[in-house]
């Protein structure tokens, strides 16, 4: 059965996609078999692995409302591991097609069954917000990580997203669990950032992460040649802390399995 992982925070542009790609990458290179799930109506995480995706006649807005099977919406990447569900602008009706459904978010986890034992992960790409797709997403997930930058929000609290994932808990998965917050988009050199950094360790305590992500070209660089970064530039320093990253992060997974 593979484990399911929710990338996931409310708030945009904290590099959600690019953790995404990079676990992909390096579990796919540890000869996992990966499932992407592209749940954001952007369709960043397709276009880093697929061509044209606003031509796609099938897309996961069709599984999710009933109108595609599941083999119809699975696509292959240049990765043998790693297959995708994709989305498009077409996400963007979800609410609309099923709203008054109290059933709806259940339909990504009921989709999922069928598939389930051909991956070893699935990791789902959540959008920038707290609505019905990022819903079914935590209703389908096992474990969520949480990408958070060094800035004054982050510091605020995460109040919103905690108490959304206890509500989600308590109506509909009573397993799932935050594994961690990742800081991402961190530069060092810049004071203020590195002021937040030490006061986000202080807040989150052993609920952060100690492998941090920093800002870097090479990740755009790879999404346009349609490889995570550990197949664009396999040497390089950013593909290293995704490999270094994954060894932080198996513990916390094997420990919520074992459980």
């Amino acid at each position: 059965m593979a484990y399911r992982i929710a990338i996931a925070n409310q708030k945009g542009g904290v590099g959600k996609t690019t953790i995404s790609m990079g676990l992909a990458g390096v579990l796919a290179e540890l000869g996992k078999k990966v499932l992407l799930i592209d749940m954001d109506q952007q369709g960043n995480l397709s276009s880093a692995f697929l061509d044209n995706i606003r031509e796609l006649q099938k897309t996961i807005f069709d599984l999710l409302i009933d109108e595609a099977e599941i083999g119809q919406v699975l696509y292959k990447t240049q990765i043998e591991q790693i297959h995708i569900l994709p989305a498009n602008t077409a996400l963007s009706e979800l609410d609309t097609r099923l709203a008054g459904d109290d059933d709806a978010q259940y339909y990504l986890m009921e989709a999922l069954e069928e598939i389930d034992p051909c991956y070893d992960y699935i990791i789902i790409d959540c959008p920038p917000n707290l609505g019905r797709a990022t819903r079914m997403a935590l209703v389908a997930a096992n474990g969520i990580i949480v990408p958070i930058e060094c800035q004054e929000w982050a510091v605020r609290g995460s109040s919103q997203l905690d108490s959304y994932v206890e509500k989600v808990k308590k109506r509909a998965n009573p397993d799932l669990e935050i594994l961690g917050y990742l800081i991402n988009r961190y530069d060092p050199r810049r004071s203020l950032e590195a002021t937040y950094n030490q006061a986000l360790k202080h807040k989150y305590g052993a609920r952060i992460f100690k492998t941090e992500f920093h800002n870097n070209v090479q990740y755009t660089e790879a999404a346009t040649a349609r490889l995570p970064i550990s197949h664009y530039l396999p040497h390089s320093k950013q593909a290293e802390l995704f490999r270094t990253f994954i060894n932080e992060l198996m513990p916390y997974v094997d420990k919520i399995k074992v459980a």
